[in-house]
C-alpha cells in the first residue's frame, strides 16, 4: 500500500496472540516483516501467518512503521533496543505501541535521550480480543496521537476504527470485559451442565449463541424472540429483593 500516510513496509514485533493475528490480517496489504527475540516462536508464527521472519537489524532497516505487540514487561527494553539499532543504521521507523499495560508517554520518554532521540513513538491501544479480531470482528483502537490519525487509520482500516481518546482507559476496559465474558461463560456452562445438557451442546451454546448474542448487542427489540428475552430479564430484575438478600 502506498501513499503519503501509509507505510510501504510494516514491521510487527512480538509473536504472541495479537502480533500473530495482526501479521495474518495485514500481510496482504503491506510488505510485512515479523520479529521476535524467541527464534522458535518467530519461525512458527511466520509459518502460520505467511509473514516474513527477520532479525532485529533487518526489521529496523526495512520497516517504515513498526507495531510493538510484546508483553508489558518486555515493551521498554524491546523498544529501546530497536530504536537504538535503527539510529545506528540511520533509519527512523515510526514505532506504534499496542501494549495496553505501558503508557505511550513512558515509552516515548525512554527514547527521548541518547542515540535514539527523535524516534517517533505513537500509541494505538486495541479494545479487542484476539480470536474475534482473527475472525474479522471490527475492533476499536484508541490513540492520544491525534496528529497521526491518518497513518494509524491507514494501517488499521480493515481491522476497525481508530478514535482519539484516553489510551490509559483501554486496559481497564479490556479487563472488565474479559472478566464479564468469562463469568457469563462459566455461569452458562454451570447452569446447562446442572440441567443435564450434553457437553457438545454446552460448548456450542457458549461459542455460538452467547458469543453471537454479544455481537448483536445492543439487542434489536423488534425481534420477537429477543423481545421475549428482554421482557424476561426485566421481570427477573424487578423480582430481585432489595439489596440482593432473600
Amino acid at each position: 500500500m502506498t501513499g503519503q500516510h501509509s507505510p510501504h513496509t510494516l514491521g510487527i514485533v512480538g509473536t504472541g496472540r495479537l502480533g500473530e493475528v495482526l501479521a495474518a490480517r495485514l500481510r496482504d496489504r503491506f510488505r510485512t516483516v515479523l520479529y521476535d527475540s524467541d527464534a522458535s516462536a518467530l519461525r512458527q508464527a511466520a509459518e502460520r501467518t505467511g509473514a516474513r521472519a527477520v532479525q532485529a537489524p533487518e526489521l529496523v532497516r526495512a520497516a517504515d512503521a513498526v507495531l510493538l505487540c510484546v508483553p508489558p514487561h518486555a515493551a521498554p527494553d524491546a523498544l529501546l533496543h530497536l530504536a537504538r539499532l535503527a539510529a545506528g543504521h540511520g533509519t527512523r521507523p515510526t514505532f506504534i505501541s499496542l501494549v495496553t499495560g505501558v503508557a505511550t508517554a513512558e515509552l516515548r520518554a525512554l527514547v527521548a535521550a541518547g542515540p535514539a532521540a527523535g524516534t517517533d513513538v505513537l500509541g494505538l491501544k486495541p479494545v479487542c480480543q484476539y480470536t474475534a479480531l482473527a475472525h474479522g470482528v471490527p475492533a476499536v483502537f484508541v490513540t492520544a496521537d491525534r496528529h497521526r490519525l491518518d497513518l494509524l487509520r491507514a494501517i488499521t482500516r480493515d481491522l476497525g476504527t481508530v478514535v482519539a481518546g484516553d489510551e490509559d482507559s483501554v486496559g481497564a476496559v479490556n479487563r472488565a470485559a474479559t472478566k464479564a465474558a468469562l463469568a457469563a461463560c462459566e455461569n452458562l456452562a454451570r447452569a446447562l451442565s446442572t440441567a443435564g445438557t450434553e457437553a457438545v451442546l454446552v460448548r456450542s451454546a457458549i461459542r455460538n449463541v452467547l458469543a453471537g448474542t454479544a455481537l448483536d448487542h445492543p439487542p434489536q427489540p423488534g425481534n420477537p424472540y429477543t423481545r421475549s428475552i428482554l421482557d424476561e430479564l426485566a421481570a427477573e430484575r424487578h423480582a430481585e429483593p432489595i439489596g440482593g438478600a432473600a
